[in-house]
């Protein structure tokens, strides 16, 4: 774990958890991409790059991208001629400045206390007229198509947890105004929500997800080991979920 982020990259099911994220959220992203014309040429910032599915797919696209994380070892493969590998804390590191057209990242800044100051670093990387998509969630959407009134605890409990490293579980709702706040220009956004059930891709995420956090949360005194051991077990049986929004803001760096 590091500062800001109290998941576990040494979880042993870690790229499969990340698996279910790119199933949920890919298609969305790259409708976002798409519709601000990335192709060749363009130099791109992927911030968080995760498994690599985005990053891949820009390139695919045409454009050169630049893959950053302070864990680079589910895409560090990828690296090529369209496509550097660079394993950094954007917190901390060194960004290049007004060297690209799009900066993108997803599920990054919820997690870190400074992510204003770290939008600045962000829109400081950016070329005069280069975009930027930042993409976190509000979880106030989000319930799991069930009465049992301990399975809700538990979830308030994982965002409690998470929280206490400075995770902002709502942060999707301020993405939009910080980005006017740093100063970016044509500023919109969108908001997306997935039905989802246990036999979809993407319910791996929130398994995947509590698996990773429940023997935090035991020695935490979140929850109990016998109620980890009933929400594994129901993870396990028929469930929906009402994902959390996914909000999406976007913004131009002025000319």
């Amino acid at each position: 774990m590091t500062r800001d982020y109290i998941l576990d990259q040494g979880f042993a099911h870690e790229r499969e958890r990340l698996s279910g994220m790119e199933a949920l959220w890919d298609p969305g992203s790259r409708v976002l991409l798409d519709d601000l014309g990335i192709g060749p040429r363009w130099k791109c910032l992927e911030v968080g790059a995760g498994g690599g599915s985005l990053v891949e797919w820009m390139a695919s696209r045409g454009a050169h991208v630049t893959a950053v994380d302070i864990d680079t070892r589910f895409f560090e493969h990828l690296a090529g001629d369209s496509i550097t590998v660079r394993c950094m804390d954007i917190r901390e590191d060194e960004l290049p400045l007004a060297e690209f057209d799009l900066v993108h990242s997803r599920l990054v800044l919820e997690h870190l206390t400074d992510r204003r100051q770290i939008l600045d670093r962000l829109a400081s990387a950016l070329r005069p007229g280069g975009w930027i998509v930042i993409e976190d969630y509000d979880w106030s959407a989000f319930r799991f198509d069930d009465e049992d009134e301990r399975f809700g605890k538990i979830t308030d409990s994982i965002l409690d947890f998470m929280a206490q490293a400075g995770f902002e579980r709502n942060y999707g709702n301020r993405v939009i105004g910080d980005l006017a706040g740093a100063g970016f220009t044509e500023v919109c956004g969108e908001g997306r929500v997935r039905i989802i059930d246990s036999d979809s891709p993407g319910f791996d995420f929130f398994r995947l997800t509590f698996e990773s956090l429940r023997g935090g949360l035991v020695d935490a005194g979140l929850i109990t080991a016998e109620d980890a051991e009933t929400a594994s077990a129901r993870f396990k049986e028929e469930l929906r979920v009402c994902t959390p929004m996914m909000m999406a803001g976007i913004g131009r760096r002025p000319l």
